[in-house]
């Protein structure tokens, strides 16, 4: 709460002499969760991330699959076995259950790893889409996070996600290195 009482002091204090001459204050929100989602560039990285490990959930549905069909095996037949096959049974069903649950979670910590690159990526574009929109515009405040209430007159979020379908990653990468 302290924090947010001093971000308004401060923000109070630069608008405050723009009073004055507010209509030169050009002000602009920026909806960053929608923005990140409906961009070129996510979407693109979701389509390639989907790709990229659809054959891995699939093997991961096949093998729960191949579960399922034992474990309604032993449940169904379990009385017309013998020991031996029963046991066998289980043992082989705890071993499928071990291997799915680790193939499972590191299927979930890759995905997490390259989800989090790309949209890292994805983040640097909005960025400069952002300050790019900033500088042509003559914009003397952009928020984002934080606002309670931002007119539509004010929301550039779409204006931005026109401009980042002009950018491309590899660029701005390269800008950066």
């Amino acid at each position: 709460m302290k924090v947010f009482s001093f971000v308004c002091l401060i923000l109070g204090a630069w608008i405050a002499p723009a009073t004055a001459n507010a209509q030169d204050l050009v002000v602009g929100f920026v909806d960053l969760p929608a923005l990140i989602d409906k961009s070129p560039q996510a979407l693109e990285a979701g389509d390639r991330l989907e790709k990229e490990f659809a054959p891995r959930q699939q093997a991961l549905q096949q093998g729960r699959a191949e579960l399922d069909l034992k474990k309604n095996k032993l449940q169904t037949e379990s009385l017309v076995m013998s020991e031996t096959e029963r046991s066998e049974l289980e043992l082989d069903i705890r071993k499928l259950e071990r291997r799915l649950k680790r193939e499972e979670q590191d299927f979930r910590e890759e995905l997490n790893i390259k989800k989090n690159n790309e949209f890292k990526k994805v983040r640097e574009v909005v960025l400069q889409a952002i300050l790019k929109f900033a500088n042509t515009g003559e914009y003397d405040l952009i928020l984002s996070e934080g606002v309670v209430f931002a007119h539509n007159r004010i929301d550039i979020t779409q204006k931005i996600i026109d401009i980042m379908a002009d950018l491309d990653i590899e660029q701005i990468e390269s800008a950066d290195q």
